[in-house]
Protein backbone atom coordinates (compact mmCIF):
# COMPACT_ATOMS: atom_id res chain seq x y z
CA UNK A 1 0.00 0.00 0.00
CA UNK A 2 1.34 3.31 -0.85
CA UNK A 3 2.74 5.26 1.97
CA UNK A 4 3.22 2.57 4.59
CA UNK A 5 6.68 0.88 4.73
CA UNK A 6 8.03 -2.58 4.00
CA UNK A 7 7.87 -4.81 5.90
CA UNK A 8 11.61 -6.45 4.86
CA UNK A 9 13.40 -2.91 5.43
CA UNK A 10 14.14 -0.92 8.26
CA UNK A 11 12.16 2.23 9.00
CA UNK A 12 14.56 5.38 7.62
CA UNK A 13 16.08 3.47 5.00
CA UNK A 14 15.54 3.01 1.18
CA UNK A 15 15.67 0.67 -1.81
CA UNK A 16 18.09 0.62 -4.02
CA UNK A 17 19.83 -0.85 -6.59
CA UNK A 18 23.36 0.47 -5.88
CA UNK A 19 24.54 3.39 -3.94
CA UNK A 20 24.46 7.00 -4.81
CA UNK A 21 27.30 8.63 -6.01
CA UNK A 22 29.35 10.09 -2.61
CA UNK A 23 26.99 7.64 -0.42
CA UNK A 24 28.97 5.70 2.20
CA UNK A 25 29.28 1.42 1.24
CA UNK A 26 27.63 -0.51 4.05
CA UNK A 27 30.82 -1.60 4.80
CA UNK A 28 31.70 2.27 5.31
CA UNK A 29 28.50 2.74 7.45
CA UNK A 30 29.15 3.30 11.35
CA UNK A 31 28.13 0.35 13.73
CA UNK A 32 25.01 1.17 15.66
CA UNK A 33 25.63 -0.29 19.47
CA UNK A 34 23.35 -2.58 20.95
CA UNK A 35 20.97 -0.25 22.50
CA UNK A 36 20.33 1.66 19.44
CA UNK A 37 20.11 -1.88 17.64
CA UNK A 38 17.17 -2.33 19.97
CA UNK A 39 15.75 0.85 19.92
CA UNK A 40 15.61 0.85 15.81
CA UNK A 41 14.27 -2.82 15.77
CA UNK A 42 11.51 -1.71 18.24
CA UNK A 43 10.16 1.13 16.09
CA UNK A 44 10.39 -1.47 13.11
CA UNK A 45 8.44 -3.91 15.56
CA UNK A 46 5.97 -1.19 16.43
CA UNK A 47 5.14 -0.01 12.69
CA UNK A 48 4.41 -3.85 11.91
CA UNK A 49 2.31 -4.13 14.63
CA UNK A 50 0.42 -0.47 13.63
CA UNK A 51 0.21 -1.68 9.96
CA UNK A 52 -1.31 -5.04 11.34
CA UNK A 53 -3.92 -3.31 13.34
CA UNK A 54 -5.08 -1.22 10.61
CA UNK A 55 -5.31 -4.12 8.15
CA UNK A 56 -6.93 -5.84 10.66
CA UNK A 57 -9.83 -2.95 11.69
CA UNK A 58 -10.01 -2.95 7.91
CA UNK A 59 -10.96 -6.43 7.44
CA UNK A 60 -13.59 -6.23 10.23
CA UNK A 61 -15.19 -3.26 8.79
CA UNK A 62 -15.25 -4.71 5.55
CA UNK A 63 -16.48 -8.16 6.86
CA UNK A 64 -19.15 -5.76 8.96
CA UNK A 65 -19.97 -3.81 5.96
CA UNK A 66 -20.68 -6.85 4.16
CA UNK A 67 -22.92 -8.54 6.93
CA UNK A 68 -25.06 -5.12 7.41
CA UNK A 69 -25.58 -5.16 3.25
CA UNK A 70 -26.78 -8.97 3.16
CA UNK A 71 -29.38 -7.90 6.34
CA UNK A 72 -29.99 -4.76 4.47
CA UNK A 73 -30.25 -6.78 1.66
CA UNK A 74 -33.04 -9.48 3.14
CA UNK A 75 -34.75 -6.58 4.97
CA UNK A 76 -35.01 -4.39 1.33
CA UNK A 77 -35.99 -7.65 -0.04
CA UNK A 78 -38.93 -8.44 2.55
CA UNK A 79 -40.28 -4.37 2.59
CA UNK A 80 -40.30 -4.65 -1.22
CA UNK A 81 -41.94 -7.44 -1.53
CA UNK A 82 -44.67 -5.99 1.75
CA UNK A 83 -44.94 -2.78 -0.54
CA UNK A 84 -45.50 -4.34 -3.94
CA UNK A 85 -47.99 -6.42 -2.56
CA UNK A 86 -49.43 -3.02 -0.59
CA UNK A 87 -49.37 -1.61 -4.48
CA UNK A 88 -50.79 -4.51 -5.88
CA UNK A 89 -53.96 -3.69 -3.86
CA UNK A 90 -54.15 -0.45 -4.19
CA UNK A 91 -54.19 -0.34 -7.74
CA UNK A 92 -56.83 -3.28 -7.73
CA UNK A 93 -59.23 -1.10 -5.19
CA UNK A 94 -58.36 1.95 -7.78
CA UNK A 95 -58.92 -0.44 -10.92
CA UNK A 96 -62.19 -1.30 -9.02
CA UNK A 97 -63.11 2.67 -8.22
CA UNK A 98 -62.52 3.39 -11.54
CA UNK A 99 -64.27 0.84 -12.59
CA UNK A 100 -67.58 1.80 -10.29
CA UNK A 101 -67.04 5.62 -11.65
CA UNK A 102 -67.23 4.58 -14.82
CA UNK A 103 -70.43 3.00 -14.54
CA UNK A 104 -71.97 5.90 -12.28
CA UNK A 105 -70.77 8.31 -15.25
CA UNK A 106 -72.01 6.75 -18.01
CA UNK A 107 -75.28 6.11 -16.40
CA UNK A 108 -75.78 9.16 -15.59
CA UNK A 109 -75.12 10.53 -19.19
CA UNK A 110 -77.47 8.05 -20.19
CA UNK A 111 -80.13 9.04 -18.19
CA UNK A 112 -79.47 12.70 -19.27
CA UNK A 113 -79.47 12.11 -23.19
CA UNK A 114 -82.47 10.31 -22.66
CA UNK A 115 -84.37 12.95 -21.00
CA UNK A 116 -82.46 16.12 -22.68
CA UNK A 117 -84.44 18.32 -25.36
CA UNK A 118 -83.32 20.16 -27.94
CA UNK A 119 -84.69 23.57 -27.70
CA UNK A 120 -87.04 24.73 -30.26
CA UNK A 121 -85.07 28.33 -30.79
CA UNK A 122 -81.91 25.99 -31.67
CA UNK A 123 -83.22 23.57 -33.92
CA UNK A 124 -82.25 25.51 -37.11
CA UNK A 125 -78.16 25.94 -35.62
CA UNK A 126 -78.73 21.63 -35.01
CA UNK A 127 -80.13 21.39 -38.52
CA UNK A 128 -77.17 23.58 -39.71
CA UNK A 129 -74.70 21.77 -38.09
CA UNK A 130 -75.77 18.22 -39.33
CA UNK A 131 -76.23 19.28 -42.86
CA UNK A 132 -72.00 20.32 -42.63
CA UNK A 133 -71.38 17.35 -40.84
CA UNK A 134 -73.00 14.98 -43.53
CA UNK A 135 -71.52 17.26 -46.48
CA UNK A 136 -68.14 16.39 -45.31
CA UNK A 137 -68.88 12.49 -44.45
CA UNK A 138 -66.41 10.64 -46.71
CA UNK A 139 -63.47 12.92 -45.29
CA UNK A 140 -64.15 11.75 -41.74
CA UNK A 141 -64.19 8.24 -42.61
CA UNK A 142 -60.58 8.33 -44.22
CA UNK A 143 -59.44 9.48 -41.06
CA UNK A 144 -61.63 6.80 -38.69
CA UNK A 145 -61.11 3.84 -41.23
CA UNK A 146 -58.49 2.29 -39.30
CA UNK A 147 -59.66 2.89 -35.72
CA UNK A 148 -63.31 1.92 -33.53
CA UNK A 149 -63.72 5.10 -33.48
CA UNK A 150 -67.10 6.59 -35.15
CA UNK A 151 -66.97 8.96 -38.29
CA UNK A 152 -69.88 11.47 -37.11
CA UNK A 153 -67.62 11.74 -33.13
CA UNK A 154 -65.22 12.96 -34.28
CA UNK A 155 -66.72 15.34 -37.00
CA UNK A 156 -69.32 16.59 -33.51
CA UNK A 157 -65.59 17.81 -32.15
CA UNK A 158 -64.37 19.46 -35.53
CA UNK A 159 -67.60 21.45 -35.44
CA UNK A 160 -67.11 22.42 -31.32
CA UNK A 161 -63.32 22.98 -31.98
CA UNK A 162 -63.44 24.57 -35.52
CA UNK A 163 -66.21 25.49 -36.28
CA UNK A 164 -66.25 22.79 -39.51
CA UNK A 165 -63.75 24.61 -41.07
CA UNK A 166 -60.50 22.50 -42.71
CA UNK A 167 -58.05 25.09 -42.39
CA UNK A 168 -57.43 25.08 -38.31
CA UNK A 169 -56.14 22.42 -35.70
CA UNK A 170 -58.96 19.58 -34.70
CA UNK A 171 -57.32 20.48 -31.31
CA UNK A 172 -58.70 23.78 -30.57
CA UNK A 173 -58.99 25.70 -34.33
CA UNK A 174 -55.44 27.37 -34.07
CA UNK A 175 -54.61 27.86 -37.98
CA UNK A 176 -53.23 24.98 -39.64
CA UNK A 177 -49.91 27.41 -40.99
CA UNK A 178 -48.36 27.09 -37.80
CA UNK A 179 -48.28 24.66 -34.29
CA UNK A 180 -51.45 25.51 -31.76
CA UNK A 181 -50.74 28.33 -29.92
CA UNK A 182 -53.74 27.94 -27.29
CA UNK A 183 -53.82 24.66 -25.45
CA UNK A 184 -52.96 22.22 -25.70
CA UNK A 185 -50.23 24.56 -27.17
CA UNK A 186 -47.68 23.17 -29.50
CA UNK A 187 -49.45 20.07 -31.58
CA UNK A 188 -48.44 18.63 -33.53
CA UNK A 189 -44.98 17.82 -32.22
CA UNK A 190 -43.74 16.53 -34.86
CA UNK A 191 -44.06 17.60 -38.43
CA UNK A 192 -43.15 20.88 -40.26
CA UNK A 193 -46.13 23.87 -40.49
CA UNK A 194 -48.51 23.86 -42.26
CA UNK A 195 -49.92 20.73 -41.76
CA UNK A 196 -52.94 19.42 -43.60
CA UNK A 197 -56.15 19.09 -41.55
CA UNK A 198 -55.35 15.53 -41.81
CA UNK A 199 -52.39 15.10 -40.25
CA UNK A 200 -53.36 17.62 -37.04
CA UNK A 201 -56.88 15.47 -37.03
CA UNK A 202 -54.35 12.37 -36.55
CA UNK A 203 -52.31 13.74 -34.10
CA UNK A 204 -55.34 15.19 -31.61
CA UNK A 205 -56.90 11.91 -31.73
CA UNK A 206 -53.42 9.72 -30.59
CA UNK A 207 -52.70 12.59 -27.95
CA UNK A 208 -55.83 12.24 -26.85
CA UNK A 209 -55.50 8.44 -27.18
CA UNK A 210 -58.93 8.41 -29.27
CA UNK A 211 -57.23 5.58 -31.21
CA UNK A 212 -57.50 3.30 -27.85
CA UNK A 213 -60.68 4.60 -26.42
CA UNK A 214 -63.14 1.02 -27.10
CA UNK A 215 -66.53 2.82 -25.53
CA UNK A 216 -68.50 4.54 -28.45
CA UNK A 217 -71.81 4.03 -27.07
CA UNK A 218 -74.00 7.32 -26.28
CA UNK A 219 -73.17 7.64 -22.64
CA UNK A 220 -69.38 6.55 -23.87
CA UNK A 221 -69.03 9.14 -26.22
CA UNK A 222 -70.32 11.79 -23.69
CA UNK A 223 -67.79 10.88 -21.70
CA UNK A 224 -65.17 11.10 -23.97
CA UNK A 225 -66.29 14.67 -25.35
CA UNK A 226 -66.65 16.40 -22.15
CA UNK A 227 -63.09 14.43 -21.19
CA UNK A 228 -61.83 16.16 -24.85
CA UNK A 229 -63.24 19.97 -23.40
CA UNK A 230 -62.13 19.20 -20.01
CA UNK A 231 -64.07 18.60 -16.54
CA UNK A 232 -64.27 22.22 -15.16
CA UNK A 233 -67.34 23.04 -15.83
CA UNK A 234 -68.70 20.56 -12.62
CA UNK A 235 -66.94 22.66 -9.85
CA UNK A 236 -69.10 25.44 -11.06
CA UNK A 237 -72.41 22.97 -10.90
CA UNK A 238 -73.66 23.56 -14.60
CA UNK A 239 -73.47 21.00 -17.38
CA UNK A 240 -70.87 21.30 -19.75
CA UNK A 241 -72.22 23.77 -23.00
CA UNK A 242 -69.70 21.76 -24.89
CA UNK A 243 -71.76 18.68 -24.52
CA UNK A 244 -74.90 20.27 -23.97
CA UNK A 245 -75.32 23.69 -25.39
CA UNK A 246 -78.81 23.85 -27.42
CA UNK A 247 -80.33 21.39 -25.15
CA UNK A 248 -82.85 22.15 -21.88
CA UNK A 249 -80.23 21.32 -19.82
CA UNK A 250 -77.84 24.12 -20.15
CA UNK A 251 -78.91 27.61 -19.75
CA UNK A 252 -76.17 29.70 -19.09
CA UNK A 253 -72.40 29.68 -17.58
CA UNK A 254 -68.75 28.95 -19.76
CA UNK A 255 -65.28 29.32 -19.71
CA UNK A 256 -64.48 32.97 -22.28
CA UNK A 257 -61.27 32.03 -22.62
CA UNK A 258 -58.50 28.91 -20.81
CA UNK A 259 -59.37 28.71 -17.24
CA UNK A 260 -61.72 32.21 -17.72
CA UNK A 261 -64.91 31.12 -16.28
CA UNK A 262 -68.04 33.37 -16.30
CA UNK A 263 -71.00 32.53 -14.78
CA UNK A 264 -73.52 34.63 -17.11
CA UNK A 265 -72.01 34.31 -20.84
CA UNK A 266 -74.34 31.74 -22.65
CA UNK A 267 -72.27 29.72 -25.32
CA UNK A 268 -74.25 29.78 -28.57
CA UNK A 269 -72.58 26.94 -30.12
CA UNK A 270 -74.37 23.52 -31.18
CA UNK A 271 -73.34 21.27 -28.14
CA UNK A 272 -72.35 17.63 -28.90
CA UNK A 273 -75.98 16.44 -27.73
CA UNK A 274 -77.18 18.57 -29.61
CA UNK A 275 -75.74 17.29 -32.78
CA UNK A 276 -76.04 13.75 -32.12
CA UNK A 277 -79.28 13.50 -31.50
CA UNK A 278 -79.83 15.10 -34.94
CA UNK A 279 -77.42 13.25 -36.92
CA UNK A 280 -79.81 10.28 -35.18
CA UNK A 281 -82.90 11.73 -36.18
CA UNK A 282 -81.88 11.50 -39.64
CA UNK A 283 -81.72 7.43 -39.34
CA UNK A 284 -77.83 7.63 -40.70
CA UNK A 285 -76.15 6.95 -37.36
CA UNK A 286 -76.88 4.40 -34.96
CA UNK A 287 -74.55 4.31 -32.15
CA UNK A 288 -73.58 1.37 -30.49
CA UNK A 289 -75.16 -0.06 -26.97
CA UNK A 290 -72.09 -0.44 -25.30
CA UNK A 291 -68.07 -0.84 -25.50
CA UNK A 292 -66.61 -2.96 -28.40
Amino acid sequence: MAGEPRLGARLGETERASPAVGEASPAARPTLSDAEEREERGRELRAAQALARRRRRQTILASAAAVIILALGGASTWVFRELAATRESQVVQLEYENAVLSRLLRQEYQQRFDAAKVLPARQDTVAHSVRKILANRARYERITKSMTMPWYFLAIIHGMEADFRFDAHLHNGDPLIGRTVRVPAGRPARGTPPFSWEESALDAIAANRYDKWNDWSIAGMLVAWERYNGFGYRQHGIHSPYVWSCTDLYAKGRYVADGRFEANAESRQCGAVAMLKGLIATGLVSPPAGPK
